[in-house]
């Protein structure tokens, strides 16, 4: 462009002054930061409820995407229309840059975000954090805080005080203090032929499952006090138990396989006393998410019209309603 300039300066001075300020707009815009979305407001509801949902549209290969939550305990609810946030890394990486299962903990009103991530399809697993900004529609600050060579690290949740982040290291259960000290990973829990993963934690307990001999039909929830010998909740009807986590009062939530009904439902744990069901209308009810500040709603995902939408189970109410329609939905995060 600038060699242009000088070759039509004496002869088409106004087209070489249009093509300048063209160029220098151009390289001006290029310049500019990423305008900040309109800002998804929270809906204004008669009793208190998260005011957001994140989600995984596809795995491995999905992206975190942002809802406002509807008023949950309307006659009628309706769908939600999601966002996808934006990952605040360089063009070049974030085009292969894949992310998994996440959780979120609040700080004085900071959305910190912790997820697994790898730098492309042919990487290892990580476990990166950031901070979810609303307005800008993006997670920002993007960093990874463990990543061993050659080895599957995942699965990353807060504890319930937003101190330590549990996490799976190769079939191990593993914690690491989440407040920025250079204090390295710890081993939590490990058995000797069997692999354990989705880890929980609440107070000085661990919840996870375990599967023994590769075989997923022997997943079991585990309660596992520390300095005390783990708790395997009892079986029901045979069939498999998936993705504990626990409520913000300390009892377990999970997904249950009716290997005879070849369907999922949400159970309950309270400690010391039984399992029992808690909802089962969808096709399969899997992978529940309890609210951080209460004990009312409960997200997941369930099974119908080829695709698992998202759901969230009302407590008061005993029933779920249905928030997407015809997406995948995977690892939903209740979200203040």
């Amino acid at each position: 462009m600038i060699r242009l300039f000088f070759l039509e300066k004496r002869h088409a001075p106004a087209t070489t002054l249009f093509l300048f300020i063209m160029a220098f707009t151009a390289a001006a815009d290029a310049k500019k930061p990423d305008r900040p979305r309109p800002r998804p407001e929270p809906t204004a509801c008669a009793t208190p409820q998260p005011d957001y949902v994140i989600f995984l549209d596809d795995y491995p290969t999905g992206r975190f995407h942002l809802a406002v939550l509807p008023c949950l305990t309307d006659e009628t609810v309706p769908l939600v229309n999601s966002q996808e946030l934006a990952l605040d890394l360089p063009r070049s990486e974030r085009r292969k840059f894949q992310v998994a299962n996440g959780d979120i903990y609040i700080d004085g009103g900071v959305r910190r975000i912790v997820f697994g991530g790898r730098t492309g399809p042919s990487a290892y697993w990580g476990i990166y954090e950031g901070v979810v900004d609303i307005d800008r529609g993006s997670i920002t600050g993007i960093k990874v805080i463990v990543s061993t060579p050659m080895v599957r690290e995942e699965d990353p949740r807060f504890s319930a005080n937003g101190d330590w982040i549990v996490f799976k290291r190769n079939g191990e259960i593993w914690r690491i203090y989440a407040r920025g000290s250079d204090e390295s990973p710890h081993r939590l829990h490990r058995q000797s032929g069997c692999e354990l993963w989705a880890p929980s934690r609440y107070a000085n307990v661990t919840s996870y499952v375990r599967r023994c001999d590769g075989k997923p039909e022997s997943d079991r929830i585990v309660y596992h006090l520390d300095g005390h010998a783990p708790v395997t909740l009892p079986s029901l009807g045979g069939g498999p138990d998936r993705f504990a986590h626990f409520t913000s009062g300390g009892n377990l939530v999970y997904s249950h396989l009716d290997t005879s009904a070849g369907t999922a439902s949400l159970w309950m744990y309270l400690p010391g006393s039984a399992p029992f069901p808690l909802h089962d209308e969808t096709g399969s009810d899997d992978d529940p998410y309890a609210e951080r500040n209460g004990d009312e709603y409960i997200a997941f995902s369930g099974w119908g019209n080829s695709s698992y939408d998202l759901y969230v189970y009302r407590r008061t109410l005993g029933s779920a309603v249905q928030l997407t329609s015809g997406i995948n939905v995977f690892g939903s995060i209740l979200v203040d």
